[in-house]
């Protein structure tokens, strides 16, 4: 997710244990294990903790999420690729869990993988762009995140949503 951890305010407070447990978890995963401990999760019984707890599973889904987004010929992502399929699968489950931290986290706007989620906006799986946009709204109902972005991020991201209205 390359947050910048030294521009994150040193707090001192440690994550629920639940919610810690289970970022240990996600990181001991392989990528089936992965996919199979994020379906899991259909309604969010963690506690409420800061997004910064978050960084080192975040961490790994960035590189996913970066890895689906290799450009493939002129039209392509990788994800669209059909032999392909079991990334395409752990992206969804990336993006609804990644959802799912949103509204029950603060300290949002340490989010920083919005790139990888406007490029994801490109895909030919319909499922894949429902599940940015649904992330997209998490973020737009519960922070200024969106609001707060970079002038060429956000213009990148009204670009690729306008084309998807057109």
């Amino acid at each position: 997710m390359k947050i910048h951890r030294s521009k994150s305010k040193k707090d001192l407070s440690v994550p629920p244990i639940d919610c810690k447990l289970f970022i240990d978890n996600i990181k001991s995963c392989n990528r089936t294990e992965l996919h199979e401990l994020l379906k899991s999760i259909t309604i969010w019984h963690l506690g409420k903790c800061r997004l910064y707890d978050w960084i080192d599973a975040l961490d790994l889904f960035d590189a996913i999420l970066e890895e689906a987004c290799i450009k493939s010929g002129t039209w392509m992502l990788n994800c669209d690729k059909s032999e392909n399929a079991e990334l395409k699968i752990l992206v969804l489950d990336i993006l609804h869990f990644t959802a799912l931290i949103i509204e029950h986290s603060y300290s949002r706007h340490l989010y920083n993988s919005i790139e990888h989620l406007i490029m994801l906006l490109q895909s030919s799986h319909v499922h894949i762009i429902l599940g940015v946009l649904s992330l997209l709204y998490v973020f737009s109902k519960r922070s200024n995140f969106i609001t707060r972005l970079q002038v060429d991020k956000k213009q990148a991201l009204i670009d690729r949503v306008t084309f998807l209205a057109e």
